[in-house]
């Protein structure tokens, strides 16, 4: 899970993160993003669409063990955040 915080960490740096699933899911559709993170509490109904445009669009998804209010926490956002994608 650390190369997962490192990588989010790293893109909260430079800049170069998208934050929600509506906006993640955009992106995972034009290809924009490489990395797609989903928080532990999110629904499986995006879950379902996350895996669905990931094999489509050949984009790596992986879970978070902690939920929203970690993730939103550890790129440094006072609210909750379901899904983070990492741009290219």
């Amino acid at each position: 899970m650390t190369d997962i915080k490192e990588s989010i960490s790293e893109a909260v740096k430079k800049k170069r993160i998208v934050i929600g699933t509506r906006s993640v899911l955009k992106k995972m559709k034009g290809g924009e993003v490489n990395l797609v993170v989903y928080a532990s509490n999110t629904p499986e109904n995006f879950r379902r669409d996350l895996d669905h445009y990931a094999g489509v669009s050949r984009i790596e998804v992986k879970g978070f063990k902690g939920d929203s209010a970690e993730l939103g926490g550890l790129c440094g956002k006072p609210f909750h955040i379901l899904t983070v994608g990492i741009k290219k």
